[in-house]
């Protein structure tokens, strides 16, 4: 094994070796162990264990790599962990020939140990399968996360984590490992190691300590690793010595980090991930590289020069008969996607299809397929096919023809529920043709055209794609067989399809059109709107009537602000996952707010795991909406100039690519990833909490299970964008919504007050207990209530410089303390998902870091959903809450004349108690204070 020429390839040269793995995966660790291979010899076998990504935030399963010669490498599933996040992954060989296996999830490590290191692996601790064995805050000031082991010349072992290790005070943790147990424990501060982030990976060369850590942001181009040394131990001090590996000149080469170290010989090798090209939006498609790690005279690590050749091997390179083949296919998605990219070798490149096999992307459901012409007539007896998601099934069937004309199936794979790569295809030997031997067990095939043709896949909305269609006449051996790569695949819904394609046959039902002219079409006067029904026969019921009426030409319900519909069903699941689809709506906005709602697809708080198409000011996540940061985006200015006149929208998505029309012009679009969970309801004029809402009009609302094309787009506005209905004589309608309004009743009696509260919580976990760290009751009330304070100053509030995450303001408790309650809380936890039986806490409150501003936070076991007003330090400094029957409204001021319903206002709340007080924390161990006065409560 050697490093590259320093004359790297472009990144799509075929056959560079750079990425070296077919995938999506992220946070490598590089081992090497000896094990004994099918014949019981020992045979040393490459091991890459890493996160799997691709999947949103690093979802997916235990797995690891394994290649006898670093080129040829098969993914191999295992049984433990079976939790959603296995981040991070290292694995350990102990002196006594067994392996452990580190890994953690936020925020904690979690260790198994297994004869193998494939396993299956159990939890060390041996209570249950996810018993923690570093807890977070294990070192004061080191945030648990990416544990990497070190094990010191006299066999003494040390644990490394840490992220977010940029606080100032804070650090990465390390631990001595003796056994099953931790013992000294130690901060080694940041100040040691400069702008430490995340990833310690810790090795030792000529009696010097190199502590190697990753620096900036995992998502763009500061991400980069550096390193820092000792002479005199594993725990320090450490001396900062610089940047060794950053994302490279042209930028082909985005995002290298979280790395681990491969000493082969006198040579060190450093694996790293880096993002994909073309580069998602999450920066959560990243590919794994390597590159030689080279020291000078005096032990320094020089600079990595990142190259997209990664390792030559000593040995010379076979390529397979398809390298460089003709190519043909269906469909291709755009020039990042071509179909020449299958048979190039190089695991940056690979061919997408245009859309998914039920009929988006102009394909009318018709499967996709790859041809590959050899050039001649070849003899061979395996094809490997690398798709893109290696942890996922795909379906397929593989044809070869001799004439491109009479076609041979070679492989039926059209019922396969099994996941791999390679995913290898051969023909075994008839008993008339012998068993055979080792290789000899294939058929040799004589073909010159191979056709591979997709017909589904696993995971709804996957376009069909293949990293490289690699065919041999004498396949290399892999470590492992393909029943001991499939056999621990434990992991919850490993062998089930999304959507089974029955489902797909009835498309038309899982369309939700609602067409507000069709509903008033023998109406001669405005009038009240309590249900829609769409075509498909699902209903829509309002939370308050809503108003019928013709607005400027149309016929369209009008939403006040506090108003909504939602489908007495959930979401379709031909929508689930990343699934294409579009929404497409005729609005007029009378009123814009920083988040306004107007079509949600489901109650789920999870990441991504929702579309929301919203018509608010706020620049991240005004526009729409998936619960992701990265895949959230706004147009505010775009937004506020359709206020008051009629506008088609149409937000559509592909698989790949979503993009935001607005009267059939291109508004946004970016690629994305989403996993859309059909749960709870559909909302349309709010989000599905009840939450966000929409104010001004609708005239009509579709939902489809495709994507839309930019022509389509413009045809459906100019379809529809006639407004020419006469008025009905209702212009002086009141667009104002009275629920909203504010006036102190004159009934209401001053219960409580309290002139000035300075707050300052000694303590950081306000989220898992509050009442214990910042939050102070000042009444239990039952029934309708307003209660009001003003935040005063708070450190830092004058030099816009605010410690730690400082936040402070008013809360209610819910207290759900009888049978009755329960049972209204069961029903508002079905409604809302705001209210549960553990009593949720919600606060309104001033956090003026990010923009944020004033801050709703609804905090429950099943999320905690925040809703800002994005005015930053130009807050409002008088909060309110007030309840009317079972609505709370947040409210906020900065005159206590004039109030502004936040948004999330108003929220369902259904316990007959609730306990009013003031908090104050930072959510860190840095203290802060603030300063409440006129706290004053009335019912």
């Amino acid at each position: 094994m050697q490093a590259a020429d320093n004359d790297s390839p472009r990144w799509n040269t075929p056959g560079a070796g750079n990425p070296f793995i077919p995938g999506y995966f992220a946070d490598p660790t590089i081992r090497k162990f000896t094990v004994n291979d099918a014949n019981g010899k020992p045979r040393d076998v490459f091991f890459l264990y890493a996160t799997t990504d691709g999947t949103g935030n690093g979802y997916g399963p235990a797995q690891v790599w394994a290649s006898y010669d670093f080129r040829n490498w098969q993914n191999i599933v295992m049984n433990w962990p079976v939790t959603e996040v296995v981040w991070a992954p290292d694995v350990v060989q102990q002196p006594d020939g067994s392996f452990r296996y580190y890994y953690c999830r936020p925020c904690e490590v979690i260790v198994g140990e297994s004869k193998s290191p494939i396993g299956p692996w159990r939890n060390i601790l041996g209570t249950k399968p996810d018993a923690v064995f570093v807890p977070d805050r294990f070192v004061h000031n080191a945030i648990t996360l990416d544990p990497q082991l070190f094990r010191d010349d006299d066999g003494q072992e040390y644990l490394y984590f840490c992220t977010w290790g940029i606080y100032k005070d804070f650090g990465c943790g390390v631990a001595k490992v003796n056994g099953k147990t931790l013992g000294e424990k130690k901060l080694i501060l940041n100040t040691e190691l400069k702008d430490i982030f995340e990833a310690p990976y810790v090795f030792k060369r000529n009696g010097i300590y190199y502590f190697t850590y990753s620096s900036g942001s995992c998502h763009d181009d500061t991400y980069r690793v550096q390193y820092a040394t000792s002479k005199v131990g594993p725990m320090g001090p450490f001396e900062y010595k610089g940047c060794i590996l950053k994302t490279n000149a042209d930028q082909t080469v985005h995002g290298p980090g979280h790395h681990s170290i491969l000493k082969e010989g006198d040579r060190y090798y450093i694996v790293y991930h880096r993002h994909n090209l073309p580069r998602s939006v999450h920066g959560f498609n990243r590919q794994v590289c390597i590159d030689e790690m080279k020291f000078d005279a005096e032990g320094n690590i020089l600079p990595i020069e990142p190259t997209h050749t990664g390792l030559s091997l000593n040995s010379p390179l076979e390529r397979d008969l398809s390298f460089g083949a003709k190519v043909t296919a269906s469909s291709y998605y755009d020039e990042w996607f071509k179909p020449e990219y299958a048979v190039d070798d190089n695991n940056a490149t690979l061919w997408k299809a245009r859309g998914t096999n039920w009929g988006q992307g102009g394909r009318g459901g018709k499967p996709e397929w790859l041809q590959i012409d050899l050039g001649k007539k070849h003899t061979f007896t395996e094809i490997w096919t690398q798709f893109e998601y290696p942890t996922f099934f795909y379906q397929y069937k593989i044809e070869t023809s001799l004439d491109d004309k009479q076609w041979t199936l070679f492989s039926d794979r059209t019922q396969n529920t099994t996941q791999g790569s390679p995913m290898i295809d051969y023909l075994p030997l008839t008993p008339s043709e012998g068993v055979g031997t080792g290789k000899t067990k294939k058929r040799n095939v004589k073909a010159r055209y191979i056709r591979i043709t997709i017909t589904d896949t696993q995971k709804n909305g996957h376009i069909p794609a293949i990293w490289n269609v690699r065919v041999w006449k004498e396949a290399p051996e892999l470590p492992y067989s393909e029943e001991t790569a499939r056999g621990n695949a434990s992991y919850p819904g490993m062998h089930k399809k999304d959507v089974e394609t029955e489902e797909r046959m009835n498309a038309h039902r899982a369309a939700y059109l609602l067409n507000i002219s069709d509903a008033a079409r023998h109406e001669m006067s405005p009038f009240d709107v309590d249900h829609l029904t769409t075509p498909a026969g699902i209903t829509f019921h309002a939370n308050k009537s809503l108003r019928a009426r013709i607005k400027d030409g149309r016929w369209a319900l009008f939403f006040n602000g506090s108003q909504h519909l939602s489908s007495d069903q959930p979401l379709s699941r031909l929508y689930s996952y990343n699934a294409a689809y579009t929404i497409s709506l005729w609005a007029l906005q009378t009123e814009p707010d920083a988040v306004e709602t107007v079509v949600s697809l489901s109650s789920s708080r999870a990441d991504l795991a929702t579309t929301e198409l919203r018509l608010g000011t706020d620049p991240r996540t005004g526009l729409v909406n998936h619960n992701g940061s990265f895949e959230s985006y706004g147009a505010p200015e775009t937004v506020r100039s359709a206020v008051g006149q009629w506008h088609h929208w149409l937000l559509t998505f592909d698989g790949w690519m979503e993009r935001v029309y607005r009267d059939g012009e291109l508004v946004h679009e970016q690629n994305n990833f989403i996993m859309v969970r059909p749960e709870g309801r559909i909302t349309i004029g709010g989000d599905a909490d009840g939450a966000n809402h929409f104010k001004g009009y609708i005239s009509e609302v579709r939902i489809l299970p495709r994507a839309t094309t930019a022509e389509e787009a413009k045809e459906n506005f100019e379809r529809s964008k006639d407004a020419s209905l006469p008025s009905l004589g209702d212009d002086d309608f009141d667009e104002s919504d009275p629920d909203s309004r504010f006036t102190l009743s004159p009934t209401m009696k001053k219960v409580f007050s309290q002139d000035e509260a300075r707050l300052s919580a000694q303590t950081a976990d306000f989220n898992n207990d509050p009442l214990h760290n910042g939050a102070t009751i000042l009444k239990e009330v039952e029934g309708d209530f307003v209660l009001m304070a003003h935040l005063s100053d708070m450190e830092g509030l004058q030099t816009h410089s605010v410690k730690g995450y400082n936040e402070a303001g008013i809360f209610l408790r819910e207290e759900l303390a009888t049978a009755t309650d329960s049972v209204q809380a069961s029903n508002a936890v079905a409604n809302s998902k705001l209210s549960t039986l553990n009593s949720p806490l919600i606060h309104l409150g001033v956090f003026p870091l990010y923009n944020c501003g004033n801050m709703l936070t609804v905090l429950s076991p099943q999320g905690r959903p925040q809703f800002p007003n994005s005015k930053g330090y130009d807050f409002d400094p008088i909060l309110q809450f007030e309840r009317r029957g079972n609505q709370l409204f947040a409210r906020t001021s900065r005159d206590g004349v004039k109030w502004t319903n936040m948004p999330g206002s108003p929220i369902e709340v259904s316990s007959k108690k609730l306990s009013l007080g003031i908090y104050q924390t930072t959510y860190t161990p840095t203290t802060s204070w603030a300063i409440l006065k006129d706290i004053v409560i009335y019912q």
